[in-house]
């Protein structure tokens, strides 16, 4: 009996060097490209500031069940992923690197998930391939990196997906019920992460496999009641207790964080019926250049794995596309499929003698090289950039030309090499392909440069000398999610704004719900009225938080002048003359 958890080769010949030292280097990178610099940058507004402040307050308040920001609950997304950036606040303290943490473990997850299915049913090539693939694509390697639920979401989506396919196809009734246990456990987190969709993306494609197969039969072999038990018991005792603390929240949740999002426009992110497509084109890159060819080889040989991995990447596709919602990382779920279709199709190639398609080996550096060449030329002639990246490029100048010059010699010694005839072994190849990591690694750079111009820490920094332990601050006709973290506030801060609006602080639930704040709170939501009076009655310092461009408007309500205490970027912070 073969047991489906063990690997096993298929190709009939697998050099010493990928099944030994390889799998090591490929661990090895993945380390590197996914924690290097991690901590690095500030926190980009909105997510990244209010995610972190969401798990930041879990501990400040002692409550697991509802996720406060601003003392205020905020439930427009279940408590998972804020249990675990608190868990990692708990050992690594409160900082970016231990907030991003979870994102990046994860994300190190799905390559070892995507490693391990290619190589427990293709071989060692494609194992490599596929997750050397899954880490340099663009949007993989940004998501790895920042405070966001999605990268948690696809953990346990290819989790359950590859566990699923493991139980159809296993054995021994040993590794079926492991397989199915992992099985109905990631759709039980996965719910938890980010609602119905943790278990609707992987539904629909075990749904159409089993219809596309016609393998109905194997429903009996995957203990679906005690699976089903299993499930309600992850997921049941939060959603009630949740609701039981916040009255109303399932309904909320269920009807207008799903339905309502998916049907309407209601929260503003409806795009073009294409937009996915452009999406998956950028996100995917560089590897996206290879997909109309996979495309074709699958057309030519479709087997029982790529039918399979074929509705894991097309059905979430299409499933969004339809939604009146969307945002680009939605898709992110299906990017594991599209590595393990593309890492079959480049290991492929070398399994025949003299394959005429290996030039596509050099499509991947079009995008790194050809933008990194661009930042290297902007960085000498200014006016070939647009201005919102020009000081970012200009500050990294060294980085850049070090990167250009080490991408430069690698590539330029493997077609040498090739055209000498020494360097057309796979081994060759894939040490090659591996050096675009310093593309990625730029790119981490990059983003430490630019944070400073999208995140709140600057602003919190200059009105830090301002703030006493009596103070009391208000945001005017705006709201800045990171903001309250950098200051490190264990009370709250006015939100002036009209009760029209649809959202507040970023937050749909906040708007419909009008909630309660935490105990012993006051009011934190104002209307213009309201902070009105409270400016004009206020005992202790009040100072507020507004956008350089409305202070005028600030001003006129109020009735006088204000006094500008600290500025940074576009926001100010200003208290009575």
């Amino acid at each position: 009996m073969i047991n489906p958890f063990i690997q096993r080769e298929t190709q009939p010949e697998v050099s010493d060097a990928a099944k030994s030292h390889l799998p090591w280097f490929l661990g090895l990178l993945c380390l590197i490209v996914v924690l290097v610099n991690l901590g690095s940058p500030d926190f980009f507004e909105p997510d990244e500031g209010r995610n972190a402040e969401k798990a930041r307050e879990i501990l400040l308040l002692n409550d697991w069940v509802t996720p406060h920001e601003n003392f205020l609950p905020v439930l427009d997304k279940p408590m998972f992923f804020y249990w675990l950036i608190a868990a990692s606040y708990k050992f690594f303290g409160i900082t970016e690197w231990s907030a991003r943490l979870p994102s990046a473990l994860l994300a190190m997850g799905c390559l070892f998930l995507v490693y391990r299915f290619a190589r427990q049913w293709w071989g060692s090539w494609p194992a490599l391939w596929s997750a050397l693939i899954l880490l340099t694509s663009v949007e993989f390697f940004l998501l790895a990196r920042i405070v966001i639920s999605d990268m948690t979401l696809t953990f346990f989506v290819t989790l359950a997906l590859c566990s699923f396919y493991s139980a159809v196809h296993a054995e021994n009734e040993k590794s079926k019920r492991l397989c199915c246990l992992l099985m109905y456990g990631s759709l039980g987190a996965g719910t938890l992460v980010k609602g119905l969709i943790g278990v609707v993306i992987p539904g629909m494609v075990f749904f159409a496999y089993l219809m596309f197969t016609r393998k109905w039969w194997i429903l009996r072999r995957l203990h679906l009641l005690p699976g089903a038990l299993l499930f309600l018991v992850m997921v049941a005792p939060w959603y009630v207790w949740a609701d039981a603390r916040n009255p109303g929240y399932l309904r909320y949740f269920f009807w207008d964080e799903h339905f309502t999002r998916y049907l309407t426009s209601e929260f503003h992110r409806d795009e073009s019926w294409f937009y996915f497509f452009i999406v998956v084109l950028v996100g995917f890159l560089p590897w996206s250049l290879f997909l109309p060819f996979v495309a074709k080889s699958l057309w030519q040989k479709l087997e029982d794995k790529n039918v399979f991995l074929m509705l894991w990447a097309v059905l979430p596709f299409l499933f969004f596309s339809f939604s009146n919602s969307k945002a680009p990382q939605y898709v992110l779920p299906i990017y594991p499929a599209l590595a393990l279709l593309s890492g079959q199709m480049l290991a492929n190639l070398f399994n025949k003698p003299s394959s005429k398609e290996r030039w596509l080996l050099h499509l991947p550096w079009i995008f790194p090289s050809g933008w990194v060449v661009y930042l290297l030329m902007g960085s000498l002639w200014q006016n070939l950039l647009p201005w919102p990246i020009r000081e970012v490029v200009l500050e990294n100048r060294i980085f850049i030309g070090l990167s250009a010059a080490a991408m430069g010699l690698i590539l330029g010694s493997f077609v040498w090499a090739n055209l000498k005839g020494h360097g057309r072994s796979q081994y060759a190849a894939y040490l090659c392909k591996c050096s675009i990591a310093i593309f990625f690694l730029l790119m981490g750079q990059l983003m430490v440069t630019a944070s400073a111009g999208r995140s709140s820490k600057a602003l919190a920094q200059s009105a830090a000398p301002f703030i006493t332990h009596d103070s009391q601050m208000a945001i005017y006709d705006t709201y800045i999610n990171g903001l309250i973290f950098y200051l490190r506030l264990n009370r709250p801060v006015f939100v002036v704004a009209s009760p029209k609006k649809t959202t507040l602080m970023g937050s749909p639930y906040v708007s419909m719900q009008r909630p309660n704040p935490a105990p012993g709170q006051g009011k934190i939501l104002l209307s213009f009225d309201e902070f009105e009076t409270a400016w004009k009655h206020a005992k202790d310092p009040l100072l507020v938080f507004a956008k350089g461009k409305n202070v005028s408007r600030l001003e006129s309500q109020l009735g006088g002048i204000t006094k500008e205490l600290a500025r940074a970027g576009e926001y100010v912070l200003i208290s009575r003359p």
